[in-house]
């Protein structure tokens, strides 16, 4: 399970335009709703993981499909959630694949149903053993991968033409 996405970063020509201060606006193209922004290269990547794990968040608070990740395009940056969160996005996603509701979670780990309900909630970080345990009931664990940090810097301007 991929919890990577990429996204599109580009000067907001309306806000410099507006206040005269450089601006950039970032979209996910495969999550509508995650859009953020900054008034410097290194604001703004300050601010894309948040933005992406808090719109995946929706999907799982209107009990939706996690939008599945495309392919990153040049002049995009790939955003992966945290490995906590992305444990929690896994777990939220092999429930709804095998129709496992939160009561029968906590009956197959031992948990209370209201302590089970939060395991998907990443806003209340779970601890790793609990999302251990309860990705096993679902048949799944967890590896560990850890791979260059991708940030957003602008590309150079293109040549003048001669």
């Amino acid at each position: 399970m991929r919890h990577s996405y990429p996204c599109e970063v580009v000067l907001d020509d309306e806000e410099a335009e507006t206040t005269g201060r450089e601006a950039y606006v970032a979209t996910f193209p495969d999550v509508p709703p995650a859009i953020t922004g900054g008034w410097s290269v290194q604001e703004v990547n300050g601010h894309l993981r948040d933005c992406l794990e808090t719109a995946l968040s929706f999907c799982i608070d209107n009990n939706e499909s996690l939008p599945e990740p495309g392919e990153s395009e040049p002049g995009q940056v790939l955003v992966a959630v945290s490995a906590p969160v992305a444990a929690q996005f896994a777990l939220y996603e092999a429930m709804r694949a095998e129709g496992v509701t939160a009561i029968e979670l906590a009956r197959r780990i031992g948990m209370r149903p209201s302590r089970a309900r939060r395991l998907t909630d990443i806003f209340r970080p779970a601890s790793p053993s609990e999302i251990e345990r309860a990705l096993a009931a679902v048949g799944l664990h967890m590896i560990s991968e850890v791979a260059p940090l991708e940030q957003w810097t602008p590309s150079p301007e293109p040549a003048p033409a001669l």
